[in-house]
C-alpha cells in the first residue's frame, strides 16, 4: 500500500509535529505502507515505555490503534492484554472512540492520550484503584 500526495503531506506535517514535542524519541517504522510510529515516553514516576500507532490505509480519515509496550514483560501486562485486547501481542490503548474520530484529529492527540493512559496505569499500580478513577480525573 502506498500513500496518496494528500495523505503523504499530513504524514509529513504529523511527523514535523510529533518531532516538535518528542523529538528523536520518535521513530517511524515502514513509512511507505503498513506504516506504524514509535514514540519512547516517560511517565512522571520515570517509568519507560513505548507507544506504537498504527497508521490506518485511510488516515486521517480513519482512527489510529495504539498499543503500550512496557520495558519488560510483567503479570499485569498479560493481564491488560487478556481484558482489553492485544495489537502484536502488547496491550492496547483506546484514545479515541472510532466513531468520534475526525480527520483534524493528530497522531500528538494519540500520543498524548497514550501517555495519560499511562499515568493511569501506574497510579492503578500504586494505589490498587480502578484506572477508570484516574482516566476520569485526567479526562
Amino acid at each position: 500500500m502506498g500513500w496518496t500526495s494528500a495523505q503523504k503531506s499530513r504524514l509529513a506535517y504529523e511527523k514535523e509535529l510529533l518531532e516538535k514535542y518528542f523529538g528523536s524519541r520518535v521513530s517511524w517504522i515502514n513509512p511507505t505502507g503498513n506504516t506504524r510510529l514509535e514514540v519512547s515516553v516517560t511517565c512522571s514516576n520515570e517509568k519507560k515505555y513505548t507507544l506504537r500507532v498504527y497508521i490506518p490505509s485511510n488516515f486521517p480519515n480513519d482512527c489510529p490503534r495504539m498499543v503500550a509496550i512496557p520495558p519488560q514483560r510483567t503479570w499485569f501486562s498479560y493481564y491488560l492484554r487478556k481484558k482489553d485486547g492485544s495489537i502484536d501481542g502488547y496491550t492496547r490503548i483506546c484514545h479515541f472512540k472510532a466513531s468520534l474520530w475526525t480527520d483534524n484529529n493528530t497522531l500528538y492527540q494519540v500520543v498524548m492520550k497514550g501517555l495519560i493512559w499511562l499515568e493511569a496505569y501506574e497510579a492503578h499500580l500504586r494505589t490498587g484503584k480502578s484506572m477508570d478513577v484516574f482516566l476520569a480525573e485526567m479526562a
